[in-house]
């Protein structure tokens, strides 16, 4: 279990380098009182592992800034590399609108222990056809999660957001070079789920599979069980379709769960929380191995 002894931690993303395991992940101070104040207050942390067990604490990498789009928190990323530089995307939120405007922002690192901002300024943010603060079913604008990966050459970018109409979706950019975006169409649409968070494609034995994570109130799509915790959706590739009648929660009780390949396997990894107030514990779990269903989902072993 990755937990430290003055700070909550939870949402997370990995770096597999040589033997190690990166753990990146939010951490706010228990001397806060109340965890809920975590999410105004996150920083981020970093922890590495040979065997996803037993973790080693390093000093937290990644802050917000003085001033600009990212002066109150940041939150949840992902990590790739191109030649010898490390690149993280993140999100930043601001003091002057706290989580209700959700931006992605941009560092470099040359060893994964010290990151400098690319610019002050945000390198992607909602915009039509995505809601923003101005039509905003719930008066706010969710932006976040940004999940990078290649692509036939080409970098892409997954991002947690909203339609006009309410429904959660998959924001996609895409980038020639990691610095300049291109804000696309959504992956889905009028799905009947209230909120896609942390999302990730991966492929698993030739078969791409969704991840995300959701709370039991979010999922109004006929036939697809609810529950606090992470789900996984057959893909016919990294930008699907997605057949999300097959919306499955196969980790119930771990939330913001990444799907690793780590020591050849497939393992999970997402903090401990059942939904139920006062159950927040601010750690991560154990590993949880992973295998791919008979239907092209994910369950754990």
């Amino acid at each position: 279990m990755l937990s430290r002894e003055h700070e909550w931690v939870w949402d997370s993303w990995y770096v597999v380098e040589g033997e190690e395991l990166h753990a990146f992940y939010l951490m706010a101070p228990k001397s806060l009182g109340n965890p809920d104040l975590r999410h105004i207050n996150a920083r981020v942390g970093h922890s590495v592992s040979l065997d996803a067990h037993n973790w080693t604490h390093l000093p937290e990498v990644f802050g917000p800034s003085k001033h600009g789009f990212d002066d109150q928190a940041i939150w949840t990323g992902s990590i790739v590399k191109e030649g010898a530089k490390w690149h993280l995307f993140y999100t930043g939120i601001n003091q002057r609108t706290k989580e209700r405007v959700q931006q992605v922002g941009h560092a470099t690192s040359e060893d994964l222990r010290t990151w400098t901002r690319v610019n002050p300024d945000p390198i992607l943010s909602a915009a039509s056809p995505y809601a923003v603060l101005s039509n905003s079913k719930d008066g706010a604008e969710h932006f976040r999660d940004p999940w990078v990966f290649d692509l036939y050459g080409e970098w892409q970018m997954l991002v947690t957001a909203n339609e006009p109409s309410g429904w959660a979706t998959i924001a996609h950019a895409t980038s020639p070079d990691l610095a300049q975006w291109t804000l696309k169409d959504p992956l889905v649409t009028e799905i009947q789920i209230g909120q896609f968070e942390v999302t990730q494609t991966i492929n698993i034995d030739g078969q791409g599979v969704l991840v995300f994570c959701a709370n039991e109130h979010d999922i109004k799509r006929a036939g697809v069980r609810g529950g606090f915790g992470t789900y996984a959706v057959p893909a016919a590739g990294p930008l699907g379709p997605f057949n999300l009648d097959k919306t499955h929660l196969f980790a119930e009780g771990i939330y913001a769960a990444r799907a690793v390949k780590f020591q050849d396997k497939w393992i999970l990894l997402g903090f401990m929380d059942d939904g139920i107030p006062g159950s927040f514990s601010g750690a991560i779990c154990d590993p949880l191995e992973l295998r791919l269903t008979t239907e092209g989902n994910l369950e754990v072993v």
